[in-house]
Order: structure tokens, then sequence, then C-alpha cells
């Protein structure tokens, strides 16, 4: 008599490939679950700065939620593939999951028409903090009303499978439990439809964005060899105008009065000196009244005192040049970085987003399809590519410690200081 257990038989078929997911998985989550918590904990209690970085602390946050219910559902049923134990638990999971990812997801497309605005429309209207606040709130409610029937049409399905020319009883946790029908097809392709929409249009407005700072930073490239070459001509000129000349070396004894006064009243003195100097004398027929021209001497020591006013107000003005120059390339600087920042997270999160679309089309796409009729690599493949959505949740951390020079060094910082304080 045959008492072979083939349900059990194929679960160990399984086996090894589904723990190696789990353990995949829980090293993602704890890796995600440490790194979001460490962006949410410093870009709103460290970091002050909100204008560039709004939306980094809101990302992680969704990031963080998503990581959690991803990561639960990936979990239960790699557990209980074959034999999944609560209706409930299913359905709950599979709505979180896929409002999860689909809310992070349009985060992302409102991040890239924040850049959009920001960057290739720099005198175009920008996103107020009102229009921030809207866009995330229209993108919660858009995926909690597309994620709601999974609560109706998922759970968890028995059918019997063949496996090795016996019948065995499954239960799987299935995102349709339902029969198929018109409408469950319909509303399929709309999800799939948004997902891939979602993708396109984030794409499509990035483009222009990291075009415009390639162009802006090539223009940096010409602008710093033109100042290269203004700068060396500059302290050519510079220093063949500072040597001194007969005439100063006359009146070097005769400025020592004039050596301290301010800008202003040197000025004032200049122009008093080269003015004319109407002499009147009084003579017995009448008072005569003529002009005195300024000497010589006059003229050499004022222009003198003119070119030395001059000087200083074009070194306090080329100050004044240099540090808004330097503020605004700073502040372009940022906003490139950001920008290209944002640029890795969205290549991240299409790279992330189109092995799992591919696999959920080909699953609905493919009557009858099955794990039974897949040989063990052709499962591997399709079971991480499946949960491949999952990287996206974990990697922005990483990405905001490499290109975020602020919270790189607050970081650096925080944990220096945490290290010293437990030496001593």
């Amino acid at each position: 008599m045959n008492n072979t257990d083939y349900g059990e038989l194929l679960r160990d078929r399984y086996s090894d490939i589904y723990l190696s997911n789990s353990m995949c998985t829980v090293i993602g989550t704890i890796t995600g679950i440490f790194g979001n918590c460490v962006v949410i904990f410093f870009y709103l209690v460290r970091i002050k700065e909100r204008g560039e970085r709004y939306f980094i602390p809101l990302l992680a946050i969704v990031d963080l939620f998503a990581c959690l219910t991803s990561s639960a559902f990936i979990l239960m049923d790699n557990t209980f593939f074959y034999h999944y134990p609560n209706d409930i638990v299913c359905r709950i999971l599979i709505f979180l999951q896929v409002f999860g990812t689909g809310f992070s997801a349009h985060v992302l497309l409102v991040i890239c028409v924040q850049r959009y605005l920001l960057v290739c429309k720099p005198f175009g209207p920008k996103m107020t903090l009102f229009w921030k606040k809207t866009s995330l709130a229209v993108a919660c409610s858009f995926s909690f009303v597309y994620s709601a029937p999974f609560l109706g049409i998922s759970g968890i399905k028995t059918v019997d499978e063949n496996f090795l020319n016996h019948t065995v009883q499954t239960t799987i946790c299935k995102f349709s439990a339902v029969d198929t029908s018109a409408k469950i097809t319909a509303y399929f392709g709309f999800l799939g439809l948004i997902i891939l929409a979602n993708i396109i249009i984030t794409a499509a407005l990035y483009i222009p964005v990291l075009r415009t700072i390639h162009i802006s930073l090539s223009r940096k490239t010409t602008k710093r060899v033109f100042n290269n070459i203004q700068d060396g001509n500059t302290s050519s000129n510079t220093e063949s105008a500072s040597q001194p000349t007969k005439g100063s070396s006359i009146y070097s004894d005769t400025q020592v009065s004039v050596s301290n006064p301010t800008p202003h009243n040197r000025i004032e003195a200049t122009k008093n000196d080269l003015e004319p100097k109407w002499e009147c004398r009084k003579k017995k027929s009448a008072n005569i009244c003529y002009i005195t021209e300024p000497s010589k001497d006059d003229v050499v020591k004022d222009t003198t005192l003119k070119d030395t006013v001059k000087s200083e107000e074009i070194v306090s003005t080329d100050n004044d040049i240099k540090l808004d120059g330097y503020s605004k390339r700073k502040s372009e600087s940022i906003k490139r970085r950001i920008s290209v920042m944002f640029f890795v997270i969205i290549l991240v999160y299409i790279l992330s987003y189109i092995p799992s679309l591919t696999i959920v089309i080909l699953s609905y796409a493919i009557d009858d399809s099955d794990f039974i009729d897949l040989t063990q690599s052709e499962t591997i493949a399709w079971i991480y590519f499946e949960r491949f959505v999952f990287l996206n949740h974990i990697t922005n951390p990483f990405i905001y410690s490499y290109f975020d020079v602020k919270f790189k060094r607050k970081l650096k910082t925080f944990f220096t200081c945490k290290h010293i304080c437990t030496k001593s």
C-alpha cells in the first residue's frame, strides 16, 4: 500500500527555493526598516531645510510601510505556498502590498513633476507647499481606490493539481480567487495600464531634467575655462599697475594726512579739490572775482586719491559679486545633485517594477499557468522576478547617503559622536 504524501513531496520540491527567497526577504526587510528609519529621523529632526528635500522623508515613510507590508506578504506566501491557512489574512496582505507599492510609485511621479518644474521651468510656476500636500493626498487616495477591490476579489483558492500522475489538492493565496470574467479582466488590465503609464510618464518627465542638467554642466565647464583665462589677464594687469610711478612717489609725503579717510570722504575731498576756486578781492571801486585754476600739484594728488577710491570700490564690489556668485553656484550644485539623486531613485523604481509587471502580465496572459509545469531554474527566475519590486523600498536610503552631502555629513557626525561618547 502506497502511503506517500504527494502534497508533501510537492512542497518539498520548492522548499529550498522559497527558503532562500525568505532569507533574502528577511535581510532586505531589516535593511529597509533600519535605512528608512534613519532617513526619517535625520531629515525630520537633524536637517531643518525642507525646500529641495521636502519629499525625501515622506518617501521614506511610504517605503517603510511598503517594505513591511510586502515582506509580510512574501514571507507568508513562501511559508504556506501550497497550504495557505487564512483567507482574511490573504486579502488584507494583498491589498496592503498593492496599496503600498502603488503609493510609492505615485510619490515618485509627483517628485518628477516637482523636479521638472524646478529645473526645466525655472521662471514658471513652482510646486508650493499647498500643492505638494495636495498631490500627496491625491496619490494616496488614488492608490487606495484602485487597491480596495482586492479586498473582495482576492483570497485563497483550492484547486486539484496533477503531480507525478497523482492528484494533489493545493490551497494558495491569489490576487483573484473568483471566477474569471470580463470585469475582472478589465480591472487587471486597468491596473497594468496604471503601472505602465506611471513608469512612462515618470521617465518622460525626467529625460528633459537630465538634459537640462547636462547642458548646465557643459556651460559651467566652459565658463570655468573662460574665468581662468580672465583671472590670468587680470592678475598680470594688476601687477603692472601696482608698480609706483614718479608722480606718486613725489607726493607720498603729502598724502599722510589723508591716508585713512572713508571712501565717501575721499570722494568729497576729490570733488572739492578739482573744482575751480573762486577768489574775490575787494578793491576800492568794486569787488573783482576771478577763477583760480587748480595747480599741477593738486591735479596729480587728486588723481592719486581718485584712483585709490576707485580701486577700493572695485575690490568691494568684486567681493560682493564673488559671494553672490558662490551662493548661486552652491545652490545650483545642490539642485543638480539632488536632481541626479532622484534620477537614480526613479531608475531603480523603473528597473524593479518592469520584471514584476512582466510576471504579472504573463501569469494572467498564459492560460492555466502553474509552477508545477516549470523547471527548477524557471521557477527560481519566476519567483525572484515576481518579488523584484521589493528592492525599490530598501535601496533609497543608500542612494540618499551617496548623493546628499548634507545627509552624509549629518550621518557621519552623529555616529562619530556616538562612537566617541561610547569610548569615553
